[in-house]
């Protein structure tokens, strides 16, 4: 059997990291400064009848990034009451029309803002790791062929090579859209503060 002299393990990275960079940048807009009271107020937990019901069960809670308030949708307007205690304990202010509760945005701190970020992150890294794993699969492949004599060195260091230089890039990339998301999430005043506390 002739020994395959073109290398064409590591297309498989490029398409592969090609694909988790496009994934990573679609997941991130999940990630908004909105989710910091989005989340405090869907864990808002109520005894109704000795039994502890989520928000959820009561309400629908709306966002939409645009406006400055979320909209909570009481199924039962008896419930107002006490989802409107909670939400002062948060402490968050609303207004109240019917089966409708507005409740206002609030701008968030610095450290509130940090939390955002760590989940960037920490899904930055979770995301790198994949990365990581989509560079040495074709570089484990490549090796397996030399063993069984399908390719030569030269393939395989060139493989081992190409990969490397695709996930560097790669890496390059998800940082530059990791910041610019920071950037975006703690505005230009925090990012500096920011930076000087990363170095």
């Amino acid at each position: 059997m002739g020994v395959i002299k073109e290398e064409k393990y590591s297309i498989q990275a490029k398409n592969l990291l090609n694909f988790l960079i496009q994934d990573y940048l679609e997941s991130l807009k999940s990630f908004h400064q909105d989710n910091y009271y989005l989340h405090e107020i869907k864990k808002l937990r109520f005894n109704i009848n000795n039994r502890i019901r989520k928000l959820l069960d009561i309400a629908e809670v709306k966002n939409n990034f645009k406006d400055n308030f979320y909209h909570i949708i009481v199924f039962n307007t008896e419930y107002n009451g006490i989802i409107k205690t909670e939400l002062d304990n948060i402490p968050l202010t609303y207004k109240e029309e019917g089966q409708n509760i507005f409740v206002n945005k609030k701008k968030l701190t610095y450290n509130q803002l940090m939390t955002i970020v760590d989940s960037i992150e920490g899904f930055k890294n979770k995301t790198l790791t994949k990365c990581s794993k989509a560079k040495l699969e074709p570089i484990l492949r490549a090796k397996n062929a030399l063993e069984n004599d399908f390719i030569d060195q030269v393939i395989s260091r060139e493989t081992s090579n190409k990969c490397q230089e695709f996930y560097e890039s790669t890496e390059k990339e998800i940082s530059k859209i990791t910041e610019k998301k920071i950037k975006f999430i703690l505005g230009l005043e925090n990012f500096e503060r920011y930076l000087k506390e990363k170095v």
